[in-house]
């Protein structure tokens, strides 16, 4: 959808063009515009950081298991393995999440803007949602800004789970580029925004 001067909210991530966010900017997003997940998808590794470098995941476990002996692994070892076991598979679903969403699009509706080159957009109705949603809310901040541009709006509702396989995520992916709102998926809005963003104003300091 084409729109032009339309007023939305951004929840920004503190680390990502801050240099950018500022109240007055203008920001220009397309497809040389990295989001959020394209840098998960450009950095992902199954690697973790061990005391002489870093290694795959499944050469420290096998060491630990078959070499050292998890018996004589102490618990701060074991309980940093399992957390970054823990991140990796959540960024391994991300990956392949992001990988088939983009894989649909691209099949199927090109002329929509991608989640790998765009900037997510709710709208007021929805601010309540994404306050609750998001994790870090102290890395964050609330802008309300004008668009003039290319506008997608699906929700939150139609993101594949996590448990499907690569092919059940790309069959998934249809929900979200063709949407079919109930009242609760509209309460749960996101948009995808490629275009010309201006900044207005920052409605707090931390959400």
């Amino acid at each position: 959808m084409k729109v032009k001067d339309k007023v939305m909210y951004h929840y920004h991530k503190l680390g990502i063009y801050d240099d950018k966010w500022q109240v007055g900017n203008e920001l220009v997003v397309d497809d040389n515009f990295d989001s959020y997940y394209s840098s998960i998808i450009d950095k992902f590794s199954t690697g973790v950081k061990c005391v002489n470098g870093i290694f795959s995941l499944d050469r420290v476990i096998y060491e630990y298991v078959e070499e050292i002996g998890i018996e004589n692994v102490d618990i701060k070892a074991i309980t940093k393995l399992l957390k970054d076991s823990s991140l990796i598979i959540k960024n391994i679903n991300i990956y392949n999440r992001e990988l088939m969403l983009e894989k649909y699009r691209k099949e199927n509706n090109p002329d929509l803007p991608s989640r790998l080159h765009s900037i997510w957009l709710t709208d007021k109705e929805s601010l309540n949602f994404w306050e609750e949603q998001l994790n870090g809310r102290r890395k964050l901040k609330l802008y309300r800004v004008s668009v003039t541009g290319n506008l997608f709006k699906s929700s939150d509702s139609f993101i594949p789970d996590d448990e499907l396989t690569a092919k059940e995520m790309y069959e998934a992916s249809s929900a979200y580029w063709n949407p079919v709102f109930s009242e609760e998926d509209l309460c749960k809005a996101e948009y995808l925004f490629q275009g010309r963003v201006k900044v207005l104003e920052k409605i707090n300091n931390d959400v």
